[in-house]
């Protein structure tokens, strides 16, 4: 009953560190356990560490698992741990292996009717699905989620109809077929205020207020930014809220009820600058700048310009001048590394004009002219191929030199030449349009919330997109990013 309870326990926990203490309380109660519960205990261990992001803790459990169903023939525990398993590939950007696990599960649970089978199955179509939109093929997508969304209407899921209605909706955003995303946007908004799930809710409300005013339709955009604006208060997430406040000023302006937007704009300012989100206050700087411009208000437009442009300046040249630290470090540590290089060098050189002098005073004193000129030949490529490995090390000190100053002399306009299928060439894995955009944007120094707005997507769907970037690129953060385009731009 304990390891029934903590497990019970582990998968209603929210926070999945929490799911592990559970775990941990029976950790050796389990080994007395049957083999169900054993199996179900090493799933929610894998679930857990998966869900913290430590996939070979999560992949070492999933294994015993996966082990004891095989012996036992329990395909439906067998297919919950492909399930989970293909998640956690997909959380560290194996869509590829995911899709293939995915596919293990699904066949198991072909022409299964019992309803435990198909909730099992749903999951892995829906999950299927969401890796088919991540590769932006779309067909995929629709193909996989309207099936999960088949048997979860099949079984009167409401959670499950919710979150396929949902998966649907951003498909056709992303199609751009904007009245197919607004009506399962609709449905699942609905499902989801029964099921009480706030935080979704608030990322349906700001998508639906995105596809409205898309469609110029800007009083339902409002409508939705002010209930996004109520969720993200209930859950207290401040970045939610400042983002859905820009939102809501803008739709504002964009409505020309210029009070209201001037109004609201003026408190971001003061809460951004309370909070310290910089971003935030650009935004609203430049919604007041736009309300100047209508009103004919050219030196209230023109402060407000300037202020706007002061902010965004900052932004970029915090990020910036950690790059230009990073790449002086880099300088200096390469410059020092070519100088040791330089002297060996110009050691070996020495070295080898005395023994060439040396061996000619020989030879000449045996009188082998033969001998001399094969000596001299040799010694004299020698030197060349020396003196040229000595340029090479004062030329590239002077191209790191050049590039360091370069970055001093205009930090805010730093730039790094990318072309898109250049850059694929280079990547074992292709990225996508949009990683490849949002990469962009980023190593122009924009914020996640600017490249957020200029993309039409979420702040965390901008993570996402980086995170997936970096994996491809083989690098950790945007810095890495930044010296691997240095390098081949």
């Amino acid at each position: 009953m304990q390891v029934t309870e903590a497990l019970q326990k582990a998968f209603d926990a929210q926070n999945p560190e929490d799911g592990l203490t559970y775990l941990n309380t029976v950790g050796k109660q389990i080994e007395q356990a049957n083999d169900s519960l054993k199996l179900e205990f090493f799933i929610a261990k894998g679930v857990a560490h998966g869900q913290l992001g430590n996939a070979d803790s999560s992949f070492f459990f999933l294994n015993q698992a996966q082990l004891i169903a095989e012996q036992t023939s329990n395909d439906l525990l067998l297919i919950k741990v492909y399930n989970t398993r293909g998640l956690v590939l997909m959380g560290i950007n194996k869509y590829e292996d995911a899709l293939n696990v995915f596919q293990k599960g699904l066949a198991i649970g072909e022409n299964k009717t019992e309803p435990r089978y198909l909730q099992a199955v749903r999951k892995i179509l829906g999950n299927s699905g969401g890796i088919f939109y991540q590769l932006e093929h779309y067909e995929g997508a629709l193909r996989h989620t309207s099936r999960a969304l088949d048997i979860s209407e099949q079984l009167n899921d409401s959670s499950g109809i919710a979150y396929n209605n949902l998966r649907l909706a951003l498909t056709y955003q992303a199609m751009d077929s904007l009245e197919e995303c607004v009506d399962h946007l609709t449905v699942s908004n609905k499902l989801l205020r029964s099921l009480q799930d706030t935080t979704t809710m608030l990322y349906v409300e700001n998508t639906l207020g995105l596809v409205y005013g898309k469609q110029n339709q800007y009083n339902n955009s409002l409508t939705h930014y002010k209930t996004a604006l109520r969720l993200a208060s209930l859950i207290k997430n401040q970045e939610e809220i400042m983002h859905t406040k820009v939102f809501i000023a803008r739709t504002l302006l964009k409505l020309n009820q210029l009070n209201e937007a001037q109004t609201l704009a003026q408190d971001i300012v003061a809460e951004a600058e309370k909070n310290g989100m910089a971003n935030h206050k650009e935004s609203a700087y430049d919604i007041l700048y736009n309300i100047s411009l209508s009103r004919g208000q050219w030196q209230s437009a023109l402060n407000f310009r300037n202020k706007s442009i002061d902010v965004k300046d900052s932004i970029a040249n915090v990020e910036v001048k950690s790059r230009i630290a990073e790449l002086e470090t880099k300088y200096e540590t390469e410059k020092k590394e070519a100088e040791i290089m330089r002297l060996s060098l110009e050691n070996e050189l020495n070295t080898a004009n005395l023994a060439r002098s040396r061996n000619a005073n020989i030879a000449m004193a045996i009188g082998g002219s033969l001998t001399l000129a094969i000596i001299i030949v040799y010694f004299t490529q020698r030197h060349k191929k020396q003196q040229a490995e000595k340029e090479a090390q004062e030329l590239q000190i002077e191209a790191l030199k050049k590039r360091f100053m370069e970055l001093h002399a205009s930090p805010a306009e730093l730039a790094v030449a990318l072309e898109f299928h250049e850059l694929n060439s280079k990547l074992n894995t292709k990225l996508t349009e949009r990683e490849f955009e949002a990469l962009k944007l980023s190593l122009e120094g924009k914020t996640n919330s600017e490249i957020a707005d200029l993309l039409f997507i979420s702040v965390s769907t901008v993570k996402f997109h980086l995170r997936n970037t970096y994996s491809k690129m083989g690098v950790g953060n945007r810095k890495e990013a930044f010296q691997l385009m240095l390098k081949t731009s």
